[in-house]
């Protein structure tokens, strides 16, 4: 069975030497690249300026879908979460995947004017943080350019909005999907492409230290956070098992690295766990790491996951272990829970849903 060709998997030079190979001259190219990443196009149908021939032949060999919606929910608080369906892999297995809609600043009438799109690059995740649940259920499949960008034309095209953020925190590891993730975040940075600047686009990693310097070399168009959680290395270990493997130390490095090749600060993203890592021993060791290093802390209270051992502090403790960090002289943040009574904050992707399944 010939692997069907999604357009979306390719960059503007790609498209142009397929397309060039096909017969077809250079500016068709261009004019295709404007329908999918300006005009959005859903079809080829709807690439008036091109020939209807040229229209039905693209049609026949090629696609511009590489995911099906199969439910979307919507939060209280106007969050969104869509489902996607993939396409059964070459031994008849799906698999399905979230990306979630958040809104972030409204007006005076409480409409939300600014938009942040949360897409994943897995159907699961090999990582198995034990506070997250997209790690619970068996891991699916990486995703391909086309899943990952589609997820953001997908809800874009559903709720009408253009996103203004992107922020690569959703299912899976994105550096165990590097190939993947970075042509869709190069299209996403692409003039010709999303046009997104890097400082608009975010993407979360559990510390991969080798991948973390070929991210550095390979310079991603985007900036970069690290699930952090504990500066205590056996807390950290217990969390998160990749830390035995990839510790501390060297994470340090690799985010020094970071950050003065780049001048960009690493954001350190920190999920308060009730009686784990939120006591403030553990706020004077975070302190001690972060020292000598660009950065800034992301604070996210726990989200509640079915089966999980695990507790959301209570908001005095929330808040004295922010001013503990403040008073310390760190940038830190807390973020503002959205979606939980869907399932869509974060931690929470991927639990409810059965990963692959036989057609």
């Amino acid at each position: 069975m010939t692997k069907p060709i999604h357009f979306y998997d390719y960059s503007k030079d790609e498209l142009t030497k397929l397309l060039t190979d096909w017969g077809l001259p250079r500016h068709t190219s261009d004019q295709i690249f404007q329908w999918l990443y300006k005009k959005k196009a859903k079809s080829f149908e709807a690439m008036t300026d091109l020939s209807k021939t040229l229209r039905e032949n693209l049609a026949q060999k090629a696609s511009l879908s590489g995911l099906t919606l199969q439910t979307k929910q919507v939060s209280q608080d106007g969050t969104a979460k869509y489902l996607w369906q993939l396409p059964a892999d070459e031994k008849g297995q799906t698999a399905v995947v979230e990306s979630v809609l958040i809104p972030m600043a409204r007006d005076e009438e409480g409409q939300a004017g600014r938009y942040t799109a949360c897409l994943s690059t897995q159907a699961g995740c090999r990582m198995k943080c034990t506070f997250c649940a997209t790690g619970v259920p068996k891991f699916g499949r990486n995703l391909s350019p086309a899943q990952i960008v589609g997820q953001m034309l997908g809800m874009e095209q559903d709720s009408g909005t253009e996103f203004n953020n992107v922020v690569v925190m959703g299912m899976g590891e994105p550096m165990d999907n590097y190939e993947n993730t970075l042509k869709a975040m190069r299209t996403l940075h692409d003039p010709k492409g999303i046009n997104l600047g890097r400082r608009r686009i975010t993407v979360s990693t559990s510390g991969l230290i080798d991948h973390l310097v070929r991210f550095i070399k390979d310079d991603w168009p985007v900036s970069l956070a690290v699930s952090l959680h504990s500066a205590d290395p056996e807390i950290r270990s217990k969390l998160m098992p990749i830390n035995r493997s990839n510790p501390l130390d060297k994470l340090w490095k690799v985010m020094k690295s970071y950050s003065s090749k780049r001048r960009l600060p690493v954001t350190l993203e920190y999920i308060l766990l009730k009686g784990v890592n939120d006591r403030p021993e553990d706020a004077k060791k975070l302190h001690s790491y972060c020292k000598d290093l660009l950065c800034k802390v992301n604070l996210i209270r726990y989200n509640p996951v079915p089966s999980l051992p695990f507790d959301a502090p209570s908001e005095e403790t929330v808040k004295a272990f922010r001013e503990d960090l403040k008073a310390r002289g760190m940038k830190v943040f807390l973020r503002e829970r959205k979606g939980v009574d869907i399932a869509a904050a974060c931690g929470q992707l991927g639990y409810e849903n059965k990963l692959e399944k036989s057609n």
